[in-house]
């Protein structure tokens, strides 16, 4: 799934292309793609893009006269932006027509389709935006909010991380790169985090997001989960650390595959599978 760092960039290199643009065609070509009925999609054609946006994990198009165009992208969904007598494909579910001659579309290779589009007055009135929690790149990330959403819930730390009422954005990818460089074991729980601990895992957060935008932004394409060759341990199970050498494990749990140092995180110790001892119970 496309997380904060490709949608920021994402979100970068849209902006240019989109702009000043006007919509002349506004087309879902899967139904269940389209959340919202009001304002129609229709409502969109004639009306210039004044901005696009980043809102946690959607990408928000702000159009003239108060309405905004919110997409997520969900497990398989990206972006491309490509000449309107394209061939349309089946894996293109939603194109955005623009007097520049180009289509913004978006395509998932997927039999179940997830992406979900939606045409609003606010971003506010998606409700998955409405209850995000903090965007760890603005500028009001602090510590003192971020200890307060640390209060306010009991839970891993990994599922804290990936929880968009707390911290909006992060999914499964980059919360094992936090949790590595915080050296902080995914199963500790919140409340049992000491303030240092907590202070290493808040100070991780932009330090890997902005690294990994950072590298991301190299690329002369939209970037998706496929350009994440700079990662230090997610996806990179037996490769060594590129701390202590020491090889990088992963543990089953819920719907994830959590990939960690054992020597930096958990004092050599190797997780226990979660998924299969549930299984078993």
């Amino acid at each position: 799934m496309p997380e904060l760092p490709e949608l920021e960039v994402t979100r970068e290199k849209l902006t240019p292309l989109l702009v000043g643009r006007t919509v002349t065609l506004a087309e879902v070509r899967h139904p269940a793609c389209l959340k919202t009925f009001e304002p129609p999609l229709s409502a969109l054609v004639g009306r210039t893009v004044t901005g696009v946006e980043r809102r946690g994990k959607f990408i928000c198009l702000v159009f003239e006269r108060g309405l905004h165009l919110c997409i997520h992208l969900m497990l398989d969904g990206r972006f491309v932006v490509v000449p309107s007598k394209q061939t349309l494909a089946r894996s293109h579910l939603f194109r955005l027509g623009l007097d520049s001659g180009n289509d913004l579309r978006v395509m998932e290779n997927a039999t179940k389709h997830r992406v979900q589009v939606y045409v609003a007055e606010s971003p506010e009135a998606v409700p998955a935006i409405a209850t995000q929690g903090l965007d760890p790149l603005a500028p009001g990330f602090t510590f003192d909010k971020f200890r307060a959403a640390l209060a306010r819930r009991n839970q891993t730390a990994k599922s804290f991380l990936t929880d968009q009422r707390a911290i909006a954005g992060i999914g499964n990818c980059y919360s094992d790169e936090i949790l590595h460089a915080a050296r902080l074991s995914p199963f500790l729980q919140t409340s049992k985090l000491a303030e240092p601990d907590a202070r290493r895992l808040f100070d991780a957060i932009p330090t890997v997001l902005n690294r990994a935008t950072g590298e991301l932004r190299r690329l002369d394409h939209i970037p998706d989960r496929r350009d994440r060759s700079f990662l230090a341990v997610h996806g990179r199970r037996g490769n060594p650390c590129p701390d202590c050498a020491a090889a990088i494990e992963y543990v089953s749990f819920s719907d994830w595959n959590i990939y960690y140092c054992p020597k930096c995180q958990t004092g050599d110790r190797k997780l226990a599978d979660r998924r299969l001892s549930r299984l078993l119970k």
